[in-house]
């Protein structure tokens, strides 16, 4: 029988189960790991400049390839460095390997009695157990590839999520027999308790359906991460019901079709949110409805429907209201389920009414303008340059984004989007960061253009995987909004603050180097946009070319995220919030009326007494 150490046949099995990109940052801690990646046919590493890159990176891979993806590191600042990204990848429910080195088995400190015993020695596994799915050090080589085998299968059961393994250095050298298994107690491992409620489930929808006359979908991640997106529009087609979506579902529907009832939330185009608070019925698939979608108030949600929610997790479902009715069903199941129903049933619905009520709010409050200066003066509004990017992209690009800050919020909010496009964003821990790794992890999944989509401050927190980019080639579009630092942050600093501002802009001690020289010294191509005359040509210019370049964006620094629903604070300095549908800037009572066809509440007429 042929001998092999641990780690060769740790790759050799992650070979078999079609793991062909290993993303990884070498280290004393993690060395006949990263040697065994280095000789396994089939997979190739990709080198990153840091352990966070590295498993937003593999990340990234596993929503574009569909594959798990892998990320190695080192022990100690390695394995350290590695958290925000798993909990990035558990917060959005993305099925990642982690696979860290740890100190020989003889330095481990046994029982905690020791800050530390071995050289760089942390312990990963008690940190990361409330953001993974599951979590061990290795201690026991014949065992090691049926316990990853195990954990392989924990992240993609029920909802989904990152698995870490520690594997001591001793047991990394291991000499084992080649044989690989499942362990016995592997195969009691039950599915994710989910209550079998599919059926039933289904029942509900289609009979409320029946009697509804102002339905909508609401579609979030959760049907992205259950790969039934697309089965759930062809059925929203089907049916003629409009669908509403969160910001991570934005390339469901292309924005022009008729059944976009708009992204909804916090920050959302202003119709998106009047079409939930009017409608009769929602029907709300893989989505965790939080704060930013409500508007913090779950209460007044959808307050003139039935709301139907379906999740995976019952304790999404614990937190909703009681007026609520919850299914806890796997998606996959009830998504099937419902198609075959319609199959079978074919009922003859008619809310063609209703699509056009929403297709006029939509004519109506698609295009606001908010930036206060009028167009052609420069530097170029955030919104100017959104409409001209929704405009010049052909259709069928993969568009990743950074997770936060003004530019990419206005971007989720007003990019008109294709057929064919497809956008990637992290949402849960919205770490600032996120764009070039994301951008490395989702170039390796697939041959077509790339664009990132990033803000200038985000650039600086891992600006080194620029040479990773670099390194690897390929089709690859980099555009950097540069509105002078943490424009969303200034914002609340001059709102809430008198406009005292720290370490937001360069004179208040945030300084970003030139864009340009960040370009020349990474060895990309670059050019500019900072006049608005110039916008349109150039940017046809540069979405036409192949990568890899960097291409500036220079924005206005002091523009308000808008529409965006609002908090006042009262005389007795108590804060209330807007409701959904009244989003600043504040329609005349008389108009917000209109729409809302007389029910306004009360808190509508007090905030604009403030």
């Amino acid at each position: 029988m042929t001998k092999l150490t641990l780690a060769n046949q740790i790759f050799a099995f992650l070979q078999s189960k079609g793991v062909d990109r290993v993303f990884l940052v070498p280290g004393g801690g993690n060395m006949f790991l990263v040697d065994a990646v280095a000789t396994q046919a089939g997979i190739e590493f990709v080198a990153t400049h840091h352990e966070q890159s590295a498993v937003i990176a593999a990340e990234y891979y596993s929503r574009v390839s569909g594959k798990i993806g892998v990320a190695l590191v080192t022990t100690g600042p390695g394995s350290t460095n590695a958290i925000t990204g798993i909990a990035g990848a558990w917060l959005d429910s993305i099925p990642v390997l982690i696979l860290a080195g740890q100190v020989k088995t003889s330095d481990l400190n046994v029982g905690d009695k020791l800050r530390q015993r071995g050289p760089q020695e942390i312990d990963l596994v008690s940190m990361v157990a409330k953001i993974s799915k599951f979590s061990m050090t290795c201690l026991e080589a014949k065992n090691c590839v049926a316990d990853i085998e195990m954990g392989l299968r924990k992240a993609v059961q029920g909802r989904p999520g990152p698995v870490v393994f520690e594997i001591p250095l001793d047991i990394q050298s291991s000499i084992v027999d080649s044989v690989t298994g499942e362990r016995t107690e592997d195969k009691r491992i039950a599915q994710h308790a989910v209550a079998s409620k599919t059926h039933v489930a289904t029942e509900e929808i289609f009979q409320a359906l029946m009697v509804a006359s102002r339905p909508l979908f609401l579609i979030g991640n959760g049907a992205k991460v259950a790969s039934v997106h697309m089965q759930l529009r062809s059925l929203a087609e089907s049916l003629g019901v409009p669908v509403s979506m969160t910001w991570p579902t934005l390339d469901l529907f292309e924005y022009d079709h008729e059944l976009n009832a708009g992204r909804i939330g916090t920050v959302a185009k202003r119709f998106a949110n009047i079409a939930v608070q009017q409608s009769d019925l929602v029907i709300v698939l893989g989505c965790r409805l939080d704060p930013v979608l409500t508007a913090h108030n779950i209460e007044r949600f959808g307050k003139h429907a039935r709301v139907i929610v379906v999740d995976i997790e019952q304790s999404e479902l614990d937190k909703l209201p009681p007026r609520f009715l919850k299914f806890c069903a796997d998606l996959r199941d009830v998504s099937q389920d419902l198609n075959d129903f319609l199959l079978s049933s074919r009922p003859d619905f008619d809310f063609s009414d209703w699509r056009l009520k929403i297709k006029k709010l939509k004519q109506r409050y698609s295009d606001e303008v908010f930036n206060e200066r009028t167009t052609n003066h420069d530097p170029i509004s955030i919104y100017e340059f959104i409409e001209c990017f929704s405009e010049k992209l052909d259709g069928g690009e993969i568009i990743v984004t950074g997770s936060s800050g003004l530019s990419v919020e206005v971007f989720y909010t007003h990019f008109k989007n294709k057929i064919g496009q497809k956008t990637f964003l992290t949402t849960g821990l919205g770490a600032m960061g996120y764009g070039l790794p994301a951008l490395l992890g989702a170039s390796e999944a697939t041959d077509k253009k790339i664009i990132l989509f990033e803000s200038d401050g985000s650039l600086m927190m891992n600006l080194q995987e620029l040479q990773s980019l670099k390194s690897r080639g390929g089709n690859k579009l980099i555009f950097v909004m540069n509105n002078g630092g943490y424009a969303s942050i200034r914002a609340t600093q001059r709102n809430y603050f008198n406009g005292r501002l720290v370490a937001t802009d360069p004179n208040s001690g945030l300084e970003i180097p030139e864009i340009d020289k960040i370009a020349a010294c990474f060895g990309f191509d670059y050019c500019k946009i900072s006049k608005f005359r110039d916008m349109p040509e150039t940017l046809s210019e540069v979405v036409s070319r192949s990568g890899p370049v960097i291409c500036e964006i220079v924005l206005q620094d002091d523009e308000k995220l808008m529409p965006k629903c609002s908090v006042f604070r009262r005389d007795d300095n108590t804060l209330v919030s807007a409701p959904l549908e009244d989003m600043s800037p504040l329609l005349p009572l008389e108009e917000l009326s209109e729409v809302m066809e007389g029910k306004i509440e009360t808190v509508s007429q007090t905030i604009r007494t403030q």
